[in-house]
């Protein structure tokens, strides 16, 4: 225990409990806390059990939890889909407790006489704004820094794991399964740590070759991480399912 009583384990080795110490707050520099994390005093700790998570930049913790559920976060990228319009701010359903509210003005470049026509069941990729557990969270697709914000047109949107949109994004190598799928198709996808994939092909097809293979990938990590498989045979496994859906797809291009 430290000198505050917190438990203070090992906990930027791996998994925490609610309480838990995960570090000191910074004296120099922000750090941005996410889901599963909450600043108590001087320190940072857990609020839920899980996997912790960091980035360097931006300084970052989260928990990160095999839960369906998504608990909004300030700065957390989402795919979400509109619920309602009103006047003055559309609903959209972001898979957390509430649906979040997203101004009509926050859109680069709208106002009143030239904002987004959305309907109910319209895509949108957003940042969360507002986050507090006493009133409902607030999206906004003003980009600033270039990261594709805004409505999204076509496409297929999936669900997954929180914990699987985020081994997505943080999986950046050229084993990836995302940088597979690049080097056989030309694609678009937005991915909220939300657990929404938003994924669009050249063609009907592809985009549906696509989708299979994000969700067959959260099937692979499910498993490995139910049998404790070491990465290397991760990787192995996702390369031979990239390999059997391009086969599928160039057989199916043949036959046509």
């Amino acid at each position: 225990l430290g000198a505050s009583g917190e438990r203070r384990g090992d906990a930027m080795a791996g998994r925490v409990m609610p309480g838990e110490f995960v570090g000191p707050v910074p004296e120099e520099g922000d750090v941005r806390l996410g889901s599963g994390t909450a600043q108590h005093g001087g320190v940072i700790k857990a609020t839920k059990a899980g996997a912790l998570k960091k980035s360097k930049v931006p300084r970052r913790f989260w928990v990160e939890t095999k839960h369906q559920r998504y608990i909004p976060a300030v700065d957390d990228l989402v795919v979400g889909v509109i619920l309602d319009v009103h006047a003055e701010n559309f609903t959209v359903d972001v898979g957390g407790p509430v649906a979040a509210q997203l101004p009509i003005l926050d859109f680069n470049g709208a106002t009143r006489r030239n904002r987004p026509q959305l309907r109910h069941g319209d895509v949108v990729y957003a940042r969360v704004t507002l986050a507090d557990r006493d009133i409902d969270p607030a999206i906004s697709c003003v980009d600033n820094k270039m990261k594709g914000l805004g409505p999204l047109k076509d496409g297929y949107t999936l669900r997954c794991t929180t914990g699987c949109a985020r081994d997505l994004l943080s999986d950046t190598g050229d084993k990836s399964v995302l940088h597979l799928l690049g080097q056989h198709f030309q694609y678009e996808c937005c991915l909220g740590v939300n657990g929404v994939c938003w994924i669009k092909g050249q063609s009907h097809r592809e985009t549906i070759l696509l989708k299979n293979a994000v969700q067959n990938y959260q099937n692979i990590k499910g498993m490995s991480s139910a049998g404790d498989a070491d990465a290397g045979l991760v990787e192995k496994n996702v390369k031979r399912m990239v390999d059997q859906l391009v086969r599928v797809h160039q057989d199916a291009g043949d036959s046509d």
